[in-house]
């Protein structure tokens, strides 16, 4: 009677464990799943939501006071990242790079801030992020696919 006992125990015990293990299977897949989804929203709207911490991040740098000026161009500033790549003419941009070009009206007043910021992990910008704002911060627009990084 004992042993009896003791094989039903043994055989409930693993009758819970494989039926524990195919309810972890599903909800792994499940998860999965939904992580892949919420990959999908995250990366069509991550532009629109970078914008503004963008603009913060270059406000925080102080970059008219901080950063150097790309040679021989006097409203394009650059952070020490893309600074060390400027000699390298042949050389991409490293990740963590942010090129900020201001567009100046004929009486010399910012009209218009263009930031590229090189942030990796997007293959069909090359990892680059770009966005015009107005001198106050508002976000004119996001760039699908930033060009002429280099002046």
């Amino acid at each position: 009677m004992r042993s009896t006992g003791l094989l039903l125990l043994l055989f409930l015990s693993v009758s819970f464990v494989f039926a524990g293990c195919k309810q972890g299977e599903e909800a792994v897949e499940k998860s999965e799943e939904m992580h892949e989804e919420a990959q999908q929203k995250f990366d069509a709207s991550m532009p629109d939501k970078l914008a503004p911490e963008v603009w913060n991040l270059i406000q925080t740098e102080n970059y008219k006071l901080t950063w150097k000026t790309w040679p021989e161009k006097a409203t394009i500033y650059v952070n020490p990242i893309a600074f060390e790549a400027i000699g390298k003419d042949d050389a991409e941009f490293p990740i963590g790079a942010i090129i900020v070009r201001e567009k100046l009206s004929n009486e010399g007043n910012v009209e218009k801030v263009n930031v590229a910021y090189r942030i990796g992990g997007n293959e069909e910008t090359k990892g680059w992020f770009a966005a015009d704002y107005a001198p106050d911060g508002e976000v004119i627009k996001v760039y699908e696919r930033p060009v002429n990084i280099r002046p």
